[in-house]
């Protein structure tokens, strides 16, 4: 532990090592993969466990991790294991939903700031996401009974039949439902700032600021009590291009696996073949090897 300012309650005390995506999203990855889970940045590395940042205090953890253990044996595990797509919500979903925003927020705009010439990112928008990021911890610590300008939204990754032709090699099963990731983009041409986090194809998306021309339907999750389907979800926005890019690059990712972790990787197939066939990885890759050519709206 290091004694530092709590980056939500702003209190000197001991900080401890907070995940960004949730830690029980990273434990059920670990545990329906065949093998070990790999480093974004170098994919010949094996990882342990999901990104860590001292952060937050041990009292800011508890609260958080009240809302995570109640998002995951209400929606999480349900929908993994036991194929439900209907769930019934309260004000607690909001809360967890912009708590797992907020942590890459924070840490996005010290990083913004720091290399704003790098990323591109102007006045502008970082005052709007510090705006909405002191909107979203006072909220979180209970201080405000809603956030301003703010907008949750959930998108699950269903089975895809068809698929444009481009994206078809990208695998989207495997590559959504087998990976997590946490960030925020900003689009300065159509004005939508948000936060993406993909916790294996259930994907969160918390909006700062949204371009006047986009469609979301049966996606948001409102401050209160409501009703969220895997069923006719709708997204015509700049955020649906974001998909898109992490298709994209997972598919240029694979081409830097080594060799060597590609034969490591062969031979644990090999065996263990009983197991592969009935492991998730295999059914994603079965889905992603069927689908076909052609245009489609998903």
């Amino acid at each position: 532990m290091v004694a530092k300012r709590c980056a939500l309650c702003g209190q000197t005390k001991e900080l401890e090592l907070s995940h960004i995506v949730p830690k029980f999203v990273i434990r059920y990855l670990k545990k329906t993969s065949l093998g070990a889970i790999r480093n974004k940045e170098n994919l010949n590395k094996v990882v342990q466990d999901g990104e860590k940042h001292y952060l937050l205090c041990g009292d800011c953890e508890d609260l958080f991790s009240i809302y995570e253990t109640k998002f995951a044996n209400k929606f999480f595990y349900p929908y993994m294991k036991d194929d439900v797509k209907e769930f019934n919500y309260d004000s607690d979903l909001y809360y967890f939903l912009t708590s797992v925003s907020w942590r890459s927020l924070y840490l996005d705009i010290l990083d913004f700031v720091e290399h704003s010439e790098k990323v591109g990112i102007d006045l502008q928008i970082i005052n709007c996401l510090i705006e909405k990021e002191r909107g979203m911890r006072e909220y979180l610590l209970k201080k405000q009974p809603n956030v301003k300008g703010i907008e949750n939204h959930i998108l699950f990754f269903e089975d895809i039949k068809n698929m444009s032709t481009e994206l078809v090699s990208t695998r989207p099963h495997t590559t959504f439902h087998r990976s997590i990731t946490s960030y925020t983009f900003f689009n300065k041409e159509l004005k939508t700032y948000a936060t993406l986090t993909n916790m294996m194809g259930i994907i969160l998306f918390t909006l700062y600021n949204k371009g006047e021309k986009e469609r979301w339907e049966n996606t948001e999750i409102t401050n209160g009590v409501g009703l969220i389907k895997a069923a006719n979800q709708v997204i015509e926005s700049i955020c649906a291009d974001e998909l898109v890019l992490i298709l994209k690059d997972a598919e240029q990712d694979a081409t830097k696996i080594s060799e060597k972790q590609q034969e490591a990787i062969n031979k644990k197939v090999k065996d263990r073949p009983e197991e592969f066939i009935k492991s998730k990885v295999f059914e994603d890759l079965k889905k992603d090897f069927d689908l076909k050519k052609g245009d489609t709206d998903k």
